[in-house]
């Protein structure tokens, strides 16, 4: 179908494996895997009949769900309570959404799951429907056990475009008076457990100025040069934050700034009344975003807007919040960090740079780890694939915490 070729980047070292590990999935996971996959939950898109499937599912093992949706009634998230058990549980987490394939030379289907040498490929595979997949395929285990320990499955939808849909789910949540032991975000870890991430603040900059044919430059206010000003001390910006706090558990130890986009001009002889750009900006658990905010819109207002406005009284710059979640650092002791330890791979103690929801989760009173099935290194990727040896490690997982919740005392 292309010339693509599959060969992606190495994943990163893990323990040795257990002894007896299952060389396959079980069935019932790649059939729901497959289902799901060929939900195109790109996040432009409604997830709509994803969700339908999940509920359809579960309604036939007469279990409830709470659905909450977008204000379009375009997406959705889905809570379920497995088990009568009236113990505080464990929240299992997934995002239903995936990102584009726009522009991806994919050697298979993206959203037909393909098996090829030990490799389920698909859009989402890694990130993070398998998660979702094994999860579903486990409610009859869940319901068998009987524990006092109910498990709760909780699907979101716009993760990938900045962790928009989990709010409302939380909120519905917070209006139950939900009590749980914690919550497990199945995120691409190679099924080892994460116990922190960056937060992520990113920002919209709009430069308004006054245009001018460009041999006139002193009567315009370049749109392009004051927004390139402004790149330029978001630079300075970030190079002080390499000197400021680290943390030695992130692949980045500090927090980092940068411009990812930049758009602006309209022909070679004309200077731009408007630039638009990007940046973005991923800090440490222990580092407050705010000050770093105020630094940056002090310079504008006290350097840059002066400036434009003794040429042009109309000039303005506006920052629009895009994306906003804040960082995880599951408490020291988290009970849902001591029930995960004991059934996720073993591995060099690590945090994430990526984000994920379980940040939120934490803001929202509910500790939170990150474990889950395949290389984030393998997602968002052509190709996306997830190995069969992460799936297996992932039903074992569970299975894990399904036994040690059944014997746990009520």
């Amino acid at each position: 179908m292309s010339s693509y070729n599959p060969s992606s980047p190495p994943s990163l070292p893990t323990a040795p494996l257990p002894p007896g590990l299952r060389l396959m999935p079980d069935q019932r996971s790649i059939d729901i895997l497959r289902q799901l996959i060929a939900f195109d939950t790109v996040s432009r898109h409604s997830n709509l009949q994803m969700i339908d499937f999940i509920q359809d599912y579960l309604r036939q093992r007469k279990i409830n769900t709470r659905i909450t949706f977008d204000d379009d009634r375009r997406k959705a998230n889905l809570f379920a309570t497995v088990g009568q058990g009236k113990g505080r549980g464990i929240i299992l987490s997934g995002h239903t959404d995936v990102v584009p394939v726009d522009g991806q030379d994919w050697h298979s289907d993206p959203f037909v799951l393909s098996e090829r040498d030990g490799r389920y490929y698909g859009r989402g595979t890694c990130d993070m429907k398998a998660f979702i997949a094994i999860a579903l395929a486990k409610v009859d285990a869940m319901l068998e056990a009987d524990s006092a320990t109910p498990f709760h499955l909780a699907f979101s939808y716009d993760e990938e475009v900045g962790c928009l849909g989990v709010h409302r789910l939380l909120e519905d949540l917070a209006r139950q008076q939900l009590q749980v032991l914690g919550c497990v975000v199945g995120e691409p870890t190679n099924m080892q457990m994460k116990t922190g991430h960056k937060g992520k603040r990113a920002f919209r900059c709009q430069v308004t100025g006054r245009s001018a044919h460009s041999s006139t430059p002193a009567a315009a206010v370049n749109a392009i040069e004051v927004g390139s000003e402004l790149v330029a001390f978001l630079r300075t910006q970030s190079r002080e934050l390499e000197q400021g706090p680290h943390d030695p558990l992130f692949d980045v130890p500090y927090t980092t700034m940068t411009t990812t986009m930049f758009n602006a001009g309209i022909a070679t002889n004309t200077i731009p009344a408007s630039s638009e750009f990007v940046f973005e900006y991923r800090y440490l658990p222990v580092q407050d975003p705010a000050p770093i905010d105020q630094r940056i819109r002090h310079y504008i207002d006290s350097v840059l807007l002066p400036e434009m406005r003794r040429k042009a009284e109309e000039s303005a710059i506006s920052l629009q919040p895009c994306i906003d979640y804040p960082a995880l650092e599951t408490p020291a002791g988290a009970e849902i960090q001591k029930i995960v330890a004991v059934r996720a791979r073993p591995g060099q103690q690590s945090k994430v740079g990526f984000g994920t929801e379980a940040g939120i989760f934490g803001k929202h009173g509910i500790d939170s780890v990150i474990c889950g099935p395949g290389d984030i290194n393998h997602a968002h990727r052509p190709d996306e694939f997830v190995t069969a040896q992460q799936l297996v490690l992932c039903e074992d997982f569970i299975d894990g915490l399904i036994a040690d919740m059944a014997a746990r005392p009520a």
